[in-house]
């Protein structure tokens, strides 16, 4: 059983403003890698997939937690609508079944 799952639906953290939106994801990823304990995994969908890019300026915090054990899992129907699915430098390609398997098993998912 996952313990911790993180979903990820955005590339940026609330709704006012982009730019502040984007370093707070940023500076979250970042404080994630040092956080105890470690989520089991960390789903993507929507926008969210577009922080597995190689051009995401916290990459580097998202191949510490996937070092780490965490899994990173992206939507293939997310990534196919944005034409990125050979993009990605970091995680796995997964499935709306497994994402959704995956937050019915943990004990605790925090929407992003």
């Amino acid at each position: 059983m996952a313990d911790l799952v993180y979903f990820i639906t955005s590339d940026k953290i609330g709704s006012q403003d982009e730019e502040l939106g984007q370093t707070l994801m940023k500076n979250f990823l970042l404080k994630l890698v040092q956080a105890y304990p470690k989520p089991t995994h960390i789903l993507f969908v929507e926008r969210g997939v577009k922080l597995l890019l190689p051009d995401y300026p916290a990459l580097v915090a998202l191949q510490n937690l996937q070092a780490q054990g965490v899994r990173l899992l992206a939507c293939q129907t997310c990534l196919d609508y944005y034409g990125i699915k050979d993009q990605i430098a970091v995680g796995e390609v997964s499935n709306m079944l497994e994402i959704v398997e995956t937050m019915t098993e943990s004990e605790k998912v925090i929407t992003i």
